[in-house]
């Protein structure tokens, strides 16, 4: 797939909202007034710069639904609402992000019995059933869950007993403060797990072994300098109103997490997107027409912004095997450049499955500088 797929007729813009071409967005809170399992934030994609009245864009195609569950921060009631930077992002990029309250989060996610699971389900449920706008959402096996802290914990064990659930994230998940099995080792769906400091925000790491356990594709990041709340902004949660030496830190994480979604979990219209979002999860150059760049400021700025010793980060990640890579652009002249630059002697082996004409022959090397031939066999893949 090459390029996204044209939206309907009555959309008023020529393309439906993705992470590679944004739009606004809008939020409302419902409650138990509006028949709400427990207090919720909506975020959703709009034309309309005025987040609290702006109108949902409901005729450019249907949206993946994104659940995302908050951690515990004591002395904080509502919690819920600081989280604003992430889902406003994904909503811009063509998902509905729900952000339930979870009032008995203060408790160690130790499994799926936890009584905030049920909420989580709940709140599902309310979203595809009774939302005001449910006739947006893509179908429930198009769902994705994310979460912070212990609402990472928790979302895993939501996602380990919720078959629809397509893709996870989990930022500064508590990891080693569980004494049971973690849940993301038996998730068999795309991950991304953030991390920061050892120090600054611990529990959160996996040690090698737990990374090497986990089911592909997984996708790992740590911030060197990366505090347990740095994804809020300074001052707002009582619990820890400090900040780490990284400021664009909140902003990186959010391009990484929009990215994995786009690359998992894309909205109708996007089926292109696993193939321009690279394995690292880095966001690619945007290519936007005069109109998209209204709509597009301040987006996906976090990672560009991520230099200096002080926002060193790690990027890891296993995916399956690709038979035929996706290509963007021909690679023959990259290629070349990089080979003779690195000095690469490479030894040719003869004739086989995918070869069926060399220069040099088999056996020999090629020095460095000089033209290698490769004629490749036609017909089916090996």
């Amino acid at each position: 797939m090459t390029g996204p797929t044209p939206p309907p007729a009555s959309c008023p813009i020529g393309w439906q909202p993705s992470a590679l071409t944004p739009v606004f967005y809008g939020m409302r809170e419902y409650s138990a007034a509006e028949g709400a399992p427990t207090r919720i934030r909506v975020f959703f994609p709009s034309l309309d710069g005025s987040v609290a009245t702006a109108p949902i864009l409901d005729s450019c195609g249907r949206y993946p639904l994104i659940i995302f569950a908050h951690g515990h921060c004591a002395n904080d009631p509502n919690h819920f609402r600081k989280w604003i930077q992430l889902p406003a992002q994904l909503a811009r990029s063509g998902y509905v992000v729900a952000v339930p309250e979870l009032t008995h989060i203060s408790v160690l996610p130790q499994n799926a019995n936890h009584p905030s699971v049920p909420v989580l389900g709940a709140v599902l449920n309310w979203m595809r059933q009774n939302w005001e706008h449910s006739g947006v959402l893509m179908p429930a096996e198009r769902t994705g869950v994310a979460g912070h802290s212990y609402g990472a914990l928790l979302g895993a064990w939501f996602a380990t007993v919720t078959p629809n659930v397509a893709a996870y994230a989990g930022l500064s998940g508590t990891w080693q403060e569980l004494n049971v099995p973690l849940p993301i080792a038996a998730l068999n769906r795309p991950k991304l797990i953030v991390a920061g400091s050892p120090v600054e925000d611990s529990f959160t790491e996996l040690n090698s072994a737990q990374w090497s356990a986990l089911p592909i594709p997984r996708h790992r990041t740590t911030f060197a300098n990366g505090r347990h709340f740095d994804y809020l902004p300074a001052g707002q949660t009582p619990c820890d109103p400090e900040r780490g030496p990284c400021p664009p830190l909140a902003l990186a994480a959010a391009d990484l997490v929009t990215m994995f979604f786009a690359k998992y979990l894309w909205p109708e219209h996007s089926p292109h997107l696993p193939g321009r979002v690279p394995d690292n999860l880095v966001p690619p150059p945007l290519n936007l027409t005069p109109e998209q760049e209204f709509y597009a400021g301040s987006h996906l700025i976090g990672m560009p912004a991520m230099t200096g010793a002080n926002c060193a980060y790690t990027l890891d990640f296993q995916v399956p095997l690709r038979p035929v890579p996706h290509v963007v652009g021909l690679p023959m002249v990259p290629a070349r450049q990089q080979v003779i630059a690195a000095g690469f002697r490479p030894t040719l082996t003869g004739l086989g499955t995918w070869v069926s004409a060399q220069s040099p022959a088999g056996g020999s090397s090629a020095p460095s500088g000089s033209t290698v031939r490769l004629t490749l066999r036609s017909g089916p893949i090996p």
